[in-house]
């Protein structure tokens, strides 16, 4: 229906050649068809082969307005142009960004005939602003993505406590073998004894086991980093504002895609962001700057997240990756110590590299490279 009201309107736009008395006519006929374009909920505008608009409603001025027509068309469809040839078939429902401020728009683009006369095709573009169904949309995986990411954190802080507490259990138990193989014991009774509380010892440590969480194994995919990074701050953005901290943001603008886990890598920046936000949170701390950047180097992609906190000391920049070693026990908040040990596993299974430095102006540089686009080293 609508491509033959345009039809209408494209003809009763006014011609050179036509009579005064014509050319009256068409002009009216024009503005009656334009007060009920207007009245329209949705943008609709009319444009040429060229590019050139011939006819809107007032929703696509409120929104569009500021567009070139031929910039709004290429962001629609880059082959819009075509249709100067008759090769161009359109599309509908197809989802445009405009920022700033960031809006959503379901657009469609459709070509219909001219009129006839000088006038070749021309494309009829409607477009209907669904910002309000994103943004609730965006809310929610948000929500969704903290949530996983909160389970896998509690996942982790399990299967690193029952580890440690297994091998803390398997010392005793190898001194206890140990003894049960000794030659020449001199009493009798003892082997056995040992024998009986060794097997019963090994039969606790199997049950531990059967307790640890599985780890997750998503399917290596191509993955975003400055979009994995925008997330991770969207979540932290909470804790960020509660504790006065500043955020600087500068990612590379265009940044190939790396092959690996989502959630895995989520978790990976994460616990690094807390891991700053836990450094700049301290009691009587000023300074409280979170800056994060992103840059593409021959065929890595490397993150940096400096803060501006007391940093680590040179002498611990290795020592902090241990699990449970922790320099802020003192704190209230928990910490167990194995946030960054996870961190700098999580690295190394996507074939990257982990490690802390001085940031410039002070504070502590967590630096991640990671490769793009190769499976090369990297654990599956």
């Amino acid at each position: 229906m609508l491509d033959i009201f345009f039809m209408n309107a494209l003809s009763s736009l006014p011609d050179s050649g036509a009579s005064a008395k014509d050319a009256s006519a068409q002009a009216l006929r024009r503005a009656l068809l334009e007060a009920v374009v207007d009245e329209a909920p949705i943008a609709l505008a009319l444009f040429d082969a060229a590019g050139r608009l011939l006819l809107d409603n007032r929703e696509y001025r409120k929104f569009f307005a500021e567009q070139e027509p031929a910039r709004l068309l290429d962001m629609a469809a880059p082959d819009w142009k075509k249709a100067a040839t008759g090769a161009f078939s359109g599309f509908r429902a197809h989802e445009v960004c405009l920022e700033p401020p960031m809006r959503w728009f379901s657009c469609s683009l459709l070509p219909i005939a001219g009129d006839g006369g000088a006038r070749g095709p021309c494309l009829l573009f409607a477009a209907s602003d669904i910002s309000i169904l994103r943004q609730g949309q965006e809310k929610a995986r948000q929500a969704a993505l903290h949530a996983l990411l909160l389970e896998e954190e509690r996942a982790e802080v399990l299967r690193e406590s029952l580890s440690a507490a297994l091998y803390r259990l398997e010392v005793p138990l190898n001194v206890m073998r140990s003894a049960v193989s000794l030659p020449r014991n001199p009493d009798a009774a003892m082997p056995g004894t040992l024998a009986t509380a060794l097997a019963e010892g090994q039969s606790h440590l199997e049950e531990l086991r059967q307790l640890i969480p599985l780890s997750s194994r998503e399917a290596f995919t191509p993955v975003n980093l400055n979009e994995v990074l925008r997330d991770v701050l969207d979540v932290c953005t909470a804790r960020m504002l509660r504790d006065g901290i500043t955020v600087t943001w500068r990612p590379t603008a265009i940044l190939p895609a790396i092959l690996g886990r989502p959630l895995q890598l989520h978790a990976l920046f994460k616990a690094l962001v807390d891991n700053a936000i836990d450094a700049l949170a301290q009691r009587g701390w000023k300074m409280r700057e979170l800056r994060l950047s992103t840059r593409l180097s021959q065929e890595y992609v490397q993150v940096f997240i400096d803060d501006t906190g007391p940093g680590v000391p040179a002498e611990l920049r290795l020592k902090v990756f241990e699990p449970f070693f922790t320099t802020r026990a003192h704190q209230g908040r928990q910490h167990l110590g194995t946030g960054l040990s996870r961190a700098l596993q999580l690295a190394c299974e996507h074939g990257g590299t982990l490690a802390l430095a001085a940031a410039p102006g002070g504070g502590c540089r967590a630096f991640v490279e990671l490769p793009v686009g190769k499976k090369e080293g990297i654990d599956e």
